[in-house]
């Protein structure tokens, strides 16, 4: 009973200190001039979900976006065209076991920049242009993830 309870004392710790270290992530718009915006999004570690749900973007201006994954799940974060988020979804799943070494990314032109696949605390800078105004999701292609893992960039 006592390892029982000691083992359960060590997991809540180690939860504490990962959820803190989550917390103290940068996210959202971390810097913004007039000739770039640097916005950061992380993975909830057991989560399936981004940090970062919706931005605020301005259209033709360059972005520079740092994908973080501290979770032990891999994870990517692809950007679509408005509209088009549930059927690049759909054909990722399609994949099958072949997604893997195309990183669960379809061939569609709805896609208009992505990640690899990231694991456990890998990080990849894309850098972007969104030059029309609209509503532009952002997903987790891998299978099952791209219901919870989703949010949009706002283009004004």
């Amino acid at each position: 009973a006592e390892s029982i309870q000691f083992a359960e004392n060590l997991f809540e710790g180690v939860a504490v200190i990962v959820e803190d270290k989550i917390k103290k992530l940068p996210r959202g718009i971390t810097k913004n001039t007039p000739d770039l915006t640097t916005i950061q999004i992380n993975c909830i570690v057991e989560g399936l979900k981004f940090d970062v749900k919706k931005v605020n973007l301005e259209a033709g201006k360059k972005v520079r976006l740092v994908f973080n994954n501290p979770d032990v799940m891999q994870h990517n974060l692809v950007v679509v065209k408005p509209g088009t988020a549930d059927s690049v979804a759909n054909a990722a799943l399609l994949m099958g076991a072949e997604g893997f070494t195309k990183e669960f990314l379809p061939e569609t032109d709805d896609i208009i920049i992505a990640s690899k696949l990231l694991i456990a605390n890998e990080k990849q800078v894309l850098t972007f242009t969104l030059e029309e105004p609209g509503t532009y999701p952002f997903v987790c292609t891998f299978p099952g993830h791209a219901m919870m893992m989703r949010g949009t960039f706002e283009v004004k």
